[in-house]
């Protein structure tokens, strides 16, 4: 803790206070601001804080570091670790899954499992499983979270149960639907990568005096590779992010489109109530559109080429929805107006022969509920 900066040790001593009789909200937040405003090594520094914290002798210093219970009002409000991990994204999910936060997050744990579990050993195993079924299921850099799930089996292995954990984590951790422009994912992409790079710098400076001092053409060669890496330029590993938008829209088509067949193929009496399958797809169809708007109204400057489409999906949004909308107030004659453009050929084509082959578990992003284990 001597080497960590005071305003780190300042905030995290504050924030899981013995003295609080329930959590500083307010404050767990703002820390969570912090790290995201600062970033750098500030997710490590906090990840090294709060641990310590985890591991203090006083129980309720412990359970406010993790995740405190309020003894009054018998609910769980989330806590300075869990409120990190929902908050702080991908640099902070790469430092709580690391060998040393991991092995220092279990420190107090006995070989053997105890018959009744402290309140912090139960509340650990809580989260560990959490974990280990969103982020390191549906996260896009899960294969850097293998650590966790390793931590998972090892538990299990030596014979811990884990407490369920709250589903509505799952709805925190894993977004039911991320539109996000070219330039969005490329930014997601470089916080991603430097926060890696900055996790193992100090292994690849080590791999790369050791290539430079062999001396060999080939090694030589990996040493010249290994500093583009480190140099965060590699242009020709540069992800196709257009690519990858046409392929989110395509999804959101796909959606549509799918609605709209359900309704073609509803039966004369068939009822529409809420949370039927029809509710669930008109509802993530709604959940895109604000983003979608916002998207062309910055795309009539910036990307006048991309309005066409995004205007087209927009409008078979509306025109689905609004013939779902008849459709649940009793009136089957209901139409919905769709552009050829959608309706044939081309991408219209593709999506429509996808929406009709897809299973509605494919748009429920709930993988995690699965088959816990």
């Amino acid at each position: 803790p001597g080497n960590l900066p005071v305003e780190w040790m300042d905030y995290a001593e504050r924030a899981c206070d013995p003295s609080l009789h329930e959590p500083n909200l307010s404050l767990d937040l703002e820390i969570a601001d912090l790290i995201n405003s600062k970033k750098a090594n500030t997710p490590r520094e906090a990840a090294v804080e709060v641990v310590r914290l985890i591991n203090h002798r006083n129980t309720h210093v412990a359970m406010l570091a993790l995740h405190a219970r309020n003894s009054i009002a018998h609910t769980h409000p989330p806590q300075l670790l869990d409120i990190l991990v929902k908050n702080c994204g991908y640099p902070f999910h790469l430092q709580i899954s690391t060998k040393e936060f991991l092995n220092e997050l279990v420190r107090r744990f006995p070989e053997r499992p105890p018959t009744f579990p402290p309140p912090p050993m139960k509340k650990i195993l809580e989260l560990v499983h959490e974990w280990k079924n969103t982020i390191c299921v549906t996260s896009k850099h899960k294969e850097d979270l293998v650590h966790i799930r390793d931590m998972h089996r090892l538990l299990s292995y030596k014979g811990y149960r884990f407490p369920d954990f709250d589903r509505r984590a799952v709805q925190v951790l894993n977004p039911t639907e991320n539109l996000q422009t070219p330039d969005e994912l490329e930014e997601e992409d470089r916080e991603a990568q430097a926060a890696a790079s900055l996790l193992s710098l100090s292994q690849k400076t080590l791999k790369l005096q050791e290539l430079i001092r062999r001396g060999t053409p080939k090694d030589l060669a990996a040493a010249q590779e290994l500093m583009k890496i480190m140099a965060g330029a590699e242009p020709e590993k540069k992800p196709n992010y257009e690519a990858q938008v046409s392929k989110e829209l395509d999804r959101v088509q796909q959606r549509v489109l799918l609605l709209n067949e359900m309704l073609n193929n509803a039966a004369p009496k068939e009822r529409f109530v809420e949370g039927d399958a029809y509710d669930q797809i008109a509802k993530k169809c709604r959940h895109v559109q604000p983003k979608l708007q916002k998207w062309i109204a910055d795309s009539a400057e910036s990307n006048p080429d991309a309005m066409d489409r995004l205007l087209l999906i927009n409008d078979l949004i509306n025109n689905v929805i609004k013939r779902y909308d008849a459709f649940k107030a009793g009136d089957r004659s209901a139409t919905a107006e769709i552009d050829p453009a959608l309706s044939s050929g081309g991408a219209g084509s593709k999506a429509r022969a996808q929406a009709q082959q897809v299973s509605l578990i494919d748009f429920d992003d709930d993988d995690a509920f699965a088959a816990p284990t």
